[in-house]
């Protein structure tokens, strides 16, 4: 007969391999996450140190980041940026919220209507820029051709209003999808007895609206409001096929500005130090949201 003392430690030591099996499984995950994001990130920090010349790394200290606070260039790309953030991030919650309410009623039409939101969701951004570039382009161009009569035959890429209004238009035409479905996911758990209770007792569609449907939605909105604004402030690839930063800095966000100190002027110090910025911005305001969401 097989004793206590023998059966504990064989099931001590199967629950010990039960517990790390998950751990096991995860692995490769974590080993993938840590060399394509930690590694990568915790190097642009060493980057941001120093100055390479001749492919010689030079330790330099703050300096970058002190030449990045001296650098007209950044704080025009920061108001650049907080342009085309805040449209992109009012606009895209607004028609997201109007869309997910709009679905969420569920007619016949819904399925189609909901494929042709989310196809631009799956084209590339290069591919997306590109296309919107050239339903821009003054000869032949489709939306540029219908608007020549209207706006005295000038060309909206060539003007900074018009060429940051393409990028913004084209960036709520891509991501749109994405913040509609995360509202409708948030709608679908509102529980239909409660409108029927606030129906029983007198309110109306628009009271039911703000008083029922906001306050429950609205941790899903300020997850949309975070994840629309960190992706505002980061966009990068949109931008460059569409107007390449251009007319002039017209549409130079600071991704753009960092791309270009990188990759066009090759001071790579600079641009990590500029990467590392751009990180302390998209951590303030996940701090601000997260404090929202909790209250």
């Amino acid at each position: 007969m097989v004793s206590n003392d023998t059966i504990n430690p064989l099931v001590s030591l199967k629950r010990k391999s039960y517990l790390r099996k998950p751990l096991w499984l995860l692995s490769p995950a974590l080993i993938t996450l840590l060399v394509i994001q930690i590694y990568p990130t915790l190097y642009s920090y060493y980057l941001s140190l120093g100055r390479i010349k001749g492919g010689k790394y030079t330790f330099v200290g703050l300096r970058n980041y002190a030449r990045i606070l001296q650098n007209s260039d950044f704080y025009q790309s920061l108001s650049k940026t907080a342009v085309y953030t805040l449209f992109f991030l009012i606009i895209c919650i607004g028609f997201g919220l109007i869309l997910a309410l709009l679905f969420n009623r569920r007619n016949r039409l819904t399925p189609l209507y909901m494929a042709c939101i989310f196809i631009p969701s799956i084209l590339s951004e290069v591919v997306s820029g590109t296309m919107w570039s050239w339903m821009f382009q003054q000869t032949y161009g489709i939306i540029q051709v219908a608007l020549n009569p209207f706006i005295n035959n000038f060309s909206l890429l060539s003007r900074p209003a018009g060429a940051m209004a393409i990028v913004i238009a084209a960036s709520i035409w891509k991501h749109l999808s994405f913040t509609s479905l995360l509202f409708l996911g948030a709608l679908q758990t509102v529980p239909r007895e409660v409108y029927e209770s606030a129906a029983l007792d007198g309110a109306t569609s628009w009271k039911s609206f703000w008083k029922i449907t906001m306050p429950i939605i609205r941790p899903t909105m300020l997850v949309a409001i975070l994840l629309t604004s960190i992706r505002g402030i980061n966009a990068l690839g949109l931008i460059l096929a569409t107007t390449k930063g251009g007319p002039g800095a017209a549409t130079m966000t600071t991704a753009v500005y960092l791309y270009r100190t990188a990759w066009q002027f090759g001071d790579f110090g600079m641009a990590a130090a500029l990467s590392v910025v751009m990180f302390v911005i998209n951590v303030i305001l996940a701090v601000v949201y997260i404090r929202l969401l909790r209250k």
